[in-house]
């Protein structure tokens, strides 16, 4: 079967990826089946988390990734958020829930402001 897939959720919540040493907002992804083929073509539509800047990244994905993305998709939580990982031998994933994820960002900036005036 060729042709374009696409599944939507308006609950999901935008993907966090690690690509080639940058993180990316992901905020749809759009995938080609090659009929046959393990791989298949993907574009995630992302902006860089440092500048912003929006990119388009065409790549191979694996069905076993595929998968995931749409069971991701099919979330009713808001608040649980992808992160993703993308590497040349394959990829790694979790789920996290944005509240215990700011959290962890204050205390990690609270601890920082208090190392930063030991002298």
């Amino acid at each position: 079967m060729s042709g374009r897939i696409e599944t939507r959720s308006e609950t999901a919540r935008p993907i966090i990826l690690s690509y080639k040493d940058k993180l990316y907002y992901v905020s749809q992804v759009s995938v080609h089946f090659c009929g046959g083929e393990r791989m298949q073509k993907a574009i995630f539509h992302a902006k860089t988390v440092l500048d912003g800047q929006l990119q388009d990244l065409h790549l191979d994905i694996t069905r076993k990734l595929y998968n995931i993305l749409v069971e991701y998709a099919k979330i009713g939580n808001p608040s649980i958020i992808l992160m993703l990982r993308i590497e040349d031998k394959g990829f790694r994933w979790c789920l996290l829930d944005e509240k215990s994820l700011r959290q962890q960002a204050r205390q990690q900036a609270s601890r920082d402001s208090v190392s930063k005036y030991i002298a």
